[in-house]
């Protein structure tokens, strides 16, 4: 299955230059997503808090829109890969097919950094939430 990587463009705190990310959702049986940040230049902390959100793309009496269906938050070293990335995940409840985002927000430790967040392209996926 495709796991793309979305990016958000450079964003500049202090004399560190940075990125937001995260993958597609993806998964079979539960849906997963992964946020993480990208060092582009400068002195950056080596650490961000990193939290992520899995949102499904809803609709019912009140309208459609995008609703957060799990969520993860950590300290990450920048790059992404294995142990340097939030993860937020949930289990199908069928297969119907839905709309799928991740939406990343990353704080820099010690550093103001511009609040936000990055919110990946959406994928349809068999998996409602």
């Amino acid at each position: 299955m495709d796991h793309a990587l979305d990016e958000s463009g450079n964003i500049v705190a202090g004399s560190c230059t940075y990125r937001q990310a995260n993958d597609d959702p993806h998964g079979s049986g539960e849906k997963s997503v992964h946020g993480y940040w990208l060092y582009v230049a400068g002195t950056c902390p080596s650490m961000a808090n990193v939290d992520i959100e899995l949102q499904a793309y809803w609709c019912d009496s009140l309208g459609c829109r995008w609703l957060t269906v799990a969520s993860g938050s950590g300290d990450y070293l920048a790059g992404g890969g294995s142990g340097r990335r939030s993860n937020a995940r949930i289990n199908c409840s069928n297969s119907t097919t839905v709309g799928w985002r991740g939406a990343t927000d990353v704080d820099l430790i010690g550093v103001a950094d511009p609040s936000g967040w990055y919110y990946g392209g959406a994928v349809n996926r068999a998996c409602s939430p």
